[in-house]
């Protein structure tokens, strides 16, 4: 049985990951950040800009695979503070790889990058150009440049560049997360019934996190090597579609307002990749319809408020 090592296993990603992960395939070893081990759960705590922390839990542990989710993920987040971003992102990857590199034995390591490295476009293949538009995207390429040279010392990389998901549990960092709380709340009597929003026209994929869970555990069963893969529906939504949906779902009525300060200084107005590679490898294709995902987020805030 071979063992799994997911980082970030406390976060919105890692803690659906662990859940569906096959204990019959693999010995799972969930870490997370020291601070954020949960109460009701088994978590090993991890470091990651701690090297010698890094080396001693995976020499405990030895995974043959490392599936590497511990980020700094929210875009917003990284131009507020871009020393953390860089940091956590970029020396918290070459930590990992060291450690492993150390335990002198064949790893697997799973790299979650973004499609913000591509900086827009649509139908966007593996090969289009890079072109780095915030903290966070330039602080993933990096990353995945890192992981290309730990291939020198035997290290089996995949680099999986994920497009745009969300769903139950996604902080509300993000844009749908944080308009579904602010419905929950307005139907609750907590907030007058008026939303503000940065630009609503921006178009991205919007994937159900189902679906790209579903995508992850086919990655660790069946990408190859020294490959880079897109995990894309090869369709979007603006935010305004999202909207009128929310506006369907709700109890209550409520207006919505464009506020300036909301808008980010470098906005990327389309963000739709191709991930047909990936999809012919694997057989995968998302399932879960953008209006499913909608309702969930909503119905998640509803019951956590």
């Amino acid at each position: 049985m071979k063992t799994i090592l997911v980082t970030g296993s406390e976060g919105f990603v890692g803690s659906h990951l662990i859940q569906v992960l096959d204990e019959v395939l693999y010995k799972i070893e969930p870490v997370c950040y020291p601070l954020l081990v949960p109460k009701d759960g088994m978590c090993i705590p991890l470091d990651i800009l701690n090297l010698e922390m890094t080396k001693d839990v995976l020499k405990l542990h030895q995974p043959d695979i490392i599936f590497h989710l511990a980020a700094i993920s929210s875009v917003s987040k990284s131009f507020r503070d871009p020393p953390l971003t860089y940091n956590t992102n970029i020396m918290g990857t070459v930590n990992l790889l060291e450690a492993a590199k150390s335990l002198k034995k064949a790893v697997r390591f799973i790299f979650v990058s973004t499609c913000e490295i591509y900086g827009g476009g649509e139908n966007i293949l593996e090969t289009a150009k890079i072109v780095l538009k915030n903290p966070y995207a330039v602080s993933k390429y990096a990353a995945e440049m890192v992981c290309q040279n730990y291939a020198i010392d035997g290290i089996e990389y995949v680099i999986l560049r994920s497009f745009t998901h969300t769903g139950p549990g996604q902080v509300k960092d993000f844009v749908l997360p944080t308009v579904a709380m602010q419905i929950a709340e307005i139907e609750k009597n907590k907030r007058p019934p008026l939303i503000e929003l940065g630009n609503t026209e921006v178009r991205r994929e919007f994937m159900n996190i189902d679906d790209i869970i579903n995508a992850y555990k086919l990655a660790i069963e069946k990408c190859k090597p020294g490959n880079i893969y897109n995990i894309s529906s090869n369709r979007g939504y603006t935010i305004a579609q999202a909207i009128e949906i929310f506006k369907k779902l709700s109890k209550v009525k409520f207006e919505t307002k464009t506020d300036p300060s909301k808008i980010r200084k470098v906005d990327i107005p389309v963000l739709i990749g191709n991930g047909d590679k990936f999809s012919r490898l694997t057989g995968w294709k998302p399932r879960v319809k953008f209006e499913k995902t909608i309702e969930d987020l909503l119905n998640y805030w509803r019951a956590k408020l």
